[in-house]
This record gives C-alpha cells, sequence and structure tokens, in this order.
C-alpha cells in the first residue's frame, strides 16, 4: 500500500465530510449534540492498532453493515459497552432499564441510520451510488471483530488501511469509532474520482 501525502489528506476530506454528516444524523437522532473528531486515515500493522487505538481484548458491541453499488466494501461501528449503554439512554431519553436487547437494537438501529447518512454524503462527492446492507451485530473481543472484518474482503496482510471515525459527547470521548472497510482496489477508485 503506497499513496502519497495528499491523496491520504484527500481521503480524510471524504472521510470528514462523510464522518461530520453522521455525527450530525445522530445529535438529530438522540437529541443532543455529538461531534466528531478529526478522521483518521493510516496503514498500521495489527499490533499498532491494539496499542493505538484500543486492546484487542476489550469487548465490544460491533455492528457490520456490507455496501452494496459502485464501491463495495463495508461500515463497521465499534462501540464498548458503557457508551452503548450511554448511547441508549440518550435514544431513550433515560437511563432507566436499559437491557441488553435494547443496547444491541440501539447501536444496530445507529448504525444502519449512521452508515446510510455517511454513504449518502460521500457517494454525492465521489458521484458513486453506494447503499448499505441491513446490518449484523455481535459482541466479541476487538480483536477478533477488526480482524474478521478486514479478512471478510480479502484483507490478508500483516498491515491494513485503517480509515475511522471517532465521536465526543459532552466534550467527552465516546468510546465509538466507524470503521470504512473497501474491498480490494477501492481506495484507488476513490482516489481517482477525488482527481488525486
Amino acid at each position: 500500500m503506497a499513496y502519497s501525502n495528499i491523496q491520504l489528506d484527500a481521503l480524510k476530506e471524504v472521510m470528514n465530510i462523510g464522518g461530520g454528516k453522521a455525527a450530525t444524523t445522530i445529535s438529530q437522532m438522540v437529541g443532543s449534540v455529538i461531534r466528531m473528531r478529526v478522521p483518521e486515515v493510516n496503514i498500521l500493522s495489527y499490533d499498532e492498532l491494539y496499542q493505538q487505538v484500543m486492546a484487542d481484548d476489550q469487548e465490544v458491541y460491533a455492528v457490520l453493515s456490507s455496501i452494496h453499488g459502485d464501491l463495495k466494501g463495508a461500515m463497521l461501528f465499534v462501540i464498548t459497552d458503557p457508551a452503548a449503554k450511554e448511547i441508549s439512554s440518550l435514544m431513550m431519553g433515560t437511563d432507566q432499564g436499559v437491557t441488553e436487547e435494547i443496547k444491541v437494537s440501539a447501536v444496530s438501529e445507529l448504525t444502519n441510520i449512521v452508515s446510510s447518512s455517511f454513504l449518502t454524503s460521500i457517494g454525492g462527492m465521489l458521484e458513486k451510488k453506494l447503499k448499505p446492507e441491513v446490518p449484523v451485530s455481535s459482541f466479541d473481543m476487538f480483536g477478533a471483530v477488526i480482524s474478521s472484518a478486514y479478512m471478510e474482503f480479502e484483507q490478508f496482510g500483516d498491515e491494513i488501511m485503517v480509515i475511522r471515525n471517532e465521536f465526543t459527547y459532552d466534550s467527552n470521548y465516546l468510546e465509538a469509532s466507524l470503521y470504512f472497510i473497501p474491498e480490494l482496489g477501492v481506495i484507488d477508485k476513490m482516489i481517482k474520482s477525488l482527481g488525486v
């Protein structure tokens, strides 16, 4: 994987626009301001990912939504249990009675809406038609979630391109990240569409 700084910056700007739209959608959905940090576009080894982002044995809720259309891949939303509870409470308007079933349902619904918002935004910018499929939820360790997601899209190398957006709520880091996992060749198509 060899991309210039200009190409990576262009990808970051696309993710910034898509993530900003996603954060706005979450804010409207929960009735509170959710902000997005500057997106990350890096090529990392799995060890670097686990050191810099999240430990591989951290248990998380993960929702994978495959992308169909002109560019193929997936959106992966990863959120820790405390953050899932916080988001669920915001969506319900109360922190009482947030059960496991409610958390899974809330995170799945949130992912579906966020993925659609994100893909509509970047699809418009790239002049590509992109559509998410029905999301699939799981609760597992971060290492298992992330490696299986990348391998599903035939990315078997020791290094992966990490494209993700992080979110904050009330100036506090919300342990939730939205990953864009492209099929092989999709990044090159995106760069070509951006003209860089």
